[in-house]
């Protein structure tokens, strides 16, 4: 069990790498911070797949019932991480398209994203301590940011849905935008759901 929760928290570390590297590539506009992002993917994804044929030896042996929700929790936990890795990839992959297409963002709208990144951050840093150390009170406050970035997730939307009716962005920079930070709020979800299960 301790095996499958030290891969876990790996999971967590190289996505904390990841998203720091995803933090470069957007504001450098800088191709191998966001190759870089994706060969975390890549190591996330190796994790994953260990972690899984470990789970599933181990059920094969538990008796009790304690122990088999325990590996069961584990388990989700391990998938949700690697969904927050194909979650970052996408994010990565609009990133590329928007530096591609030469897609500017408003200095207000970069500033709103950047707040958004940085709240989510938080969120899987300390769903990473708490992978440590199941810290109740650190837990609750994973759930209470993954509802700020919520928050902040519907409001700059708003926002920059007005901007975009007012003509002060194009239509495609717009959907780059509004994926972005639908993929930044997936991740402090997911992050909240980690917490949840263990």
């Amino acid at each position: 069990m301790n095996e499958i929760r030290t891969r876990a928290t790996a999971m967590a570390d190289t996505m904390c790498g990841m998203l720091a590297s995803i933090e470069k590539g957007f504001m450098e506009h800088r191709e191998e911070f966001l190759t870089d992002a994706l060969k975390k993917e890549s190591r996330i994804n190796e994790l994953e797949k260990a972690a899984t044929a470990r789970v599933l030896e181990l059920s094969k042996a538990l008796k009790d019932d304690t122990e088999r929700k325990e590996l069961v929790a584990l388990h989700q936990a391990v998938e949700t991480l690697e969904r927050m890795g194909d979650e970052a990839a996408s994010l990565v992959e609009r990133i590329e398209i928007k530096n591609a297409e030469h897609l500017l963002f408003s200095d207000l709208g970069v500033a709103q994203y950047n707040e958004t990144f940085g709240t989510m951050k938080k969120s899987v840093e300390m769903m990473r301590e708490f992978l440590g150390g199941k810290d109740g009170v650190l837990k609750e406050r994973i759930i209470d940011n993954g509802f700020q970035v919520k928050a902040l997730v519907e409001r700059f939307r708003a926002e920059h849905a007005d901007r975009l009716l007012r003509g002060i962005c194009t239509p495609m920079a717009a959907n780059m935008f509004f994926d972005m930070l639908d993929f930044t709020g997936n991740l402090a979800r997911h992050s909240s759901s980690i917490v949840k299960l263990l």
